[in-house]
């Protein structure tokens, strides 16, 4: 059974070669006790001990949460020539020459410090784009290219040496028709931002909210989202009825609408209460 020293040395190994990326969270204490073969109680110290030295941050929301940049004079480099000598004696005293060893270590290092995959992350509008990108990008060291999917409908070429798509879950069908041979598609669940639930639930029940969307599935969902937070009732249009948009504006004491669904000139400053409805990735504070 691993010493909570040995689970603490083998996770700063872990964080030093971007096992655990920075800016990311470690694994639950139970997922890295069944790894490593310590018990819990052990893995909680040696975690604990790492947050004491400044190697992970403890939050109620994350867990334990690899900082951004480690400890100053904590770069590894002395923990690195200490393991690299144990295994050269031990290698030498295997029988085996300087060459194959350097051989070793050269495999080694060309496997760990290979080009990370292109990643890329895909939503339907400018304005989610950018905002789900930098909640995205908060919570790993990879870079994430940003892509509209309409950009990629067009040009499918785009995505042909993308090895990850991160999209919302709402668009994990386009993704996954999108998507280029052998590459991960992953879908990410954004919930409405605090601005968007603040708004409902404020609401009175004989309110009217007029939810309007550029298609069936967007309506559907914003309809969905009124009326889990909010009493009042609900009527959705599709941007394209003109003629209905204009007398839902009318009516409803607030106006739902997509980032992509663009009101035609004029109606949005007859809203008595437009809201554009924003998207927070779950789990995220900023």
């Amino acid at each position: 059974m691993l010493s909570a020293r040995d689970v603490e040395t083998a996770l700063r190994e872990r964080i030093l070669r971007a096992a655990y990326p920075r800016g990311g969270s470690l694994p639950s204490v139970r997922a890295l006790a069944a790894e490593l073969g310590a018990s819990p109680s052990t893995v909680g110290r040696a975690v604990q001990e790492l947050a004491r030295q400044g190697w992970v941050s403890a939050t109620e929301r994350r867990g334990a949460v690899v900082p951004r940049r480690l400890p100053a004079g904590q770069s590894g480099e002395r923990d690195v020539q200490a393991a690299l000598r144990r295994l050269a004696v031990r290698w030498r005293l295997g029988g085996e020459d300087r060459r194959s060893f350097d051989a070793l270590v050269a495999r080694v290092a060309d496997e760990v410090f290979q080009p990370a995959p292109r990643t890329v992350f895909l939503e339907c509008n400018r304005a989610d784009l950018d905002r789900g990108l930098e909640q995205v990008q908060r919570d790993t060291s990879v870079k994430v290219e940003p892509l509209l999917l309409q950009e990629t409908r067009a040009d499918p070429e785009l995505l042909e040496d993308a090895a990850v798509l991160l999209t919302p879950y709402f668009h994990l069908a386009e993704a996954r028709e999108l998507a280029p041979a052998g590459a991960q598609v992953v879908p990410l669940n954004f919930v409405p931002s605090e601005e968007t639930m603040r708004a409902l639930v404020d609401l009175p029940a004989e309110a009217l909210v007029g939810v309007i969307a550029v298609d069936e599935r967007s309506r559907r969902r914003l309809e969905a989202i009124v009326q889990q937070y909010s009493p009042a009732a609900v009527r959705g249009v599709l941007l394209h009825d003109r003629r209905g948009v204009a007398r839902l504006v009318e009516a409803a004491e607030l106006v739902m609408a997509t980032n992509a669904a663009r009101l035609p000139e004029g109606l949005a400053g007859r809203a008595r209460r437009l809201l554009r409805v924003g998207w927070t990735l779950e789990g995220d504070a900023g």
